[in-house]
């Protein structure tokens, strides 16, 4: 039986940056065509399965030419690359989990006030981390947060909020288990809709990639393909 094949590209989101929408639709429009390379049979995105009718009623929309894009990742790359190979739907994969016991601000504040050093050690490679960024083009900014060396930096930040809190207070292990939570749910959805074969873009946001690689190719059902090979240079 054929391993279905996983193409994990973490982007930014568009809603965050509408420029990008306003004045690059030649780089959003170059990525799209890159990927088409990949020939992928499903696309997989990072919404909850609870909007799944009104991401169906958008798609079909956006098929029959009475969709205006929106600034939205999947909106702007997943429905053009689904419609090119006549896909029937984009699949969400996304997990709701409440991240707000602590939130992640809650994390930072104990740790800005209860451990000055070890939120400076985070602030260090935070800063690193947007030193590496090069966010000039919309492609640029895809090619530095799917690039290993980068996710390799993100993973540095998490792993120090483990060390936030005290043995009484987990506050860093209790924001990451939330976020793991979401991530293991996410690799579950991913590998509840592969079938035999399949090649499946998942558009995630690039945070979430080094977990889902991780889980991903730990449980040896899939061949995990080089996102930087897929994207335009």
């Amino acid at each position: 039986m054929q391993k279905p094949s996983i193409l994990l590209i973490g982007t930014v989101h568009l809603a965050m940056d509408p420029d990008i929408v306003n004045h690059q639709k030649d780089q959003i429009k170059k990525v799209v065509d890159s990927l088409q390379t990949y020939e992928p049979t499903k696309i997989a995105v990072e919404k909850p399965f609870l909007i799944e009718e009104e991401l169906d009623r958008k798609y079909n929309e956006f098929k029959d030419g009475k969709l205006l894009p929106s600034y939205d990742e999947v909106e702007q790359i997943a429905f053009p690359l689904a419609a090119h190979f006549e896909h029937q739907n984009v699949y969400p994969v996304d997990e709701v989990v409440d991240m707000s016991n602590p939130s992640l601000n809650q994390v930072f504040q104990w740790a800005k006030e209860h451990q000055p050093e070890l939120f400076q050690e985070i602030a260090g490679v935070q800063t690193q981390l947007k030193r590496i960024e090069d966010h000039s083009t919309f492609i640029k900014s895809l090619q530095t947060i799917n690039d290993a060396s980068y996710i390799e930096e993100m993973q540095r930040v998490y792993m120090k909020l483990t060390r936030v809190g005290d043995r009484q207070h987990q506050v860093g292990v209790k924001w990451l288990k939330q976020w793991h939570e979401r991530d293991l749910a996410i690799a579950a959805n991913i590998s509840r809709m592969a079938g035999p074969g399949d090649r499946i873009v998942v558009l995630v946001g690039g945070d979430h990639l080094h977990l889902l690689r991780r889980f991903l190719n730990d449980s040896g059902d899939f061949n995990i393909e080089s996102q930087l090979e897929y994207l335009p240079k």
